[in-house]
């Protein structure tokens, strides 16, 4: 009887799971630009991409928001710094009124 009822729930669970894992990270789900193969590479080791999208930052938040998340290990390159700065200004911050 157990083994019935663990198959019937893995038929019901797994298909579930499936269903509701994230979808796959792609380049096509950011705006296209400069920096941002770079954002893609380092933000999504820790942060998923609707964060990134949906967060309202000013350009001086993001800018901080980069920097510490270079103090706490982003594997930021300095030759990258500046352009994925300039991506998520340029991309995601909330303009003044």
């Amino acid at each position: 009887m157990q083994g019935n009822l663990g198959r019937t729930l893995m038929s019901v669970l797994l298909p579930a799971l499936l269903l509701a894992a994230p979808a796959p990270v792609t380049s096509q789900t950011l705006p296209p630009g400069e920096g941002r193969d770079a954002v893609l590479l380092v933000c999504t080791q820790c942060h998923s991409l609707n964060r990134l999208t949906k967060i309202k930052l000013t350009a001086a938040q993001w800018e901080n928001a980069l920097y510490d998340m270079i103090a706490r290990g982003a594997p930021v390159q300095r030759d990258d710094l500046d352009t994925i700065k300039n991506y998520l200004i340029d991309n995601f911050a909330v303009r003044g009124k």
